[in-house]
């Protein structure tokens, strides 16, 4: 259970960083298939850091900072809608 758990937790880690350079590339592009691809990945990844305990969400700021909200306004701008 412990490992399952801190491989979850790195993934969620890695992930951040993932994020944080998806939304790099989104301020510096327009192209439709980078925003298209951006969308279907963020949302699984906006929920499973949202289940994450808050000192895990907090590690992951402190690592890439990346934090939920950055992404929940990232998804409204692509979409529109609001999410949470």
């Amino acid at each position: 259970m412990a490992k399952h758990m801190t491989t979850d937790y790195d993934e969620l880690m890695a992930d951040s960083l993932q994020v944080e350079n998806y939304l790099k590339q989104t301020r510096h592009s327009q192209h439709s298939i980078i925003r298209l691809g951006l969308e279907q990945w963020l949302f699984p990844y906006l929920r499973r850091y949202q289940r994450a305990s808050p000192q895990v969400q907090f590690k992951i700021f402190l690592f890439s900072h990346f934090y939920g909200q950055k992404v929940e306004r990232v998804l409204e701008d692509l979409r529109g809608e609001h999410y949470a």
